[in-house]
């Protein structure tokens, strides 16, 4: 049996141009899942255009999940656009720690 789970999926522009627009979408998501009683996963488009926006909207979700009881998945591919964008913001220590994402189906 497959676990219910909310799912928000993110691609194209996620910058700081956009983070209104990707705020709303995951509060409703947020909505969504607390609704279900699910937990809510974060797929991320591994050819997305991402700035540090995202992380720190990421960031922001991971400790609204836990303040709400809300298990939170964040995935996306190792080699993408997101993983590349905590690279090289020298932020990789994250998800070594497994404290932000799951890459892969892999807790990182």
């Amino acid at each position: 049996m497959t676990e219910a789970i909310t799912t928000l999926r993110l691609e194209g522009a996620l910058t700081i141009k956009t983070v209104a627009e990707t705020r709303d979408r995951l509060i409703a998501a947020f909505s969504e899942a607390r609704t279900a009683k699910q937990p809510l996963e974060i797929d991320i488009s591994a050819d997305c255009e991402c700035d540090l926006t995202l992380p720190q909207l990421l960031l922001s979700a991971e400790k609204t999940a836990e303040k709400e009881g809300i298990a939170l998945r964040i995935r996306t591919a190792v080699n993408g656009a997101f993983a590349a964008t905590l690279e090289r913001a020298g932020i990789t220590a994250a998800i070594d720690s497994g404290s932000l994402l799951t890459m892969n189906g892999d807790q990182r």
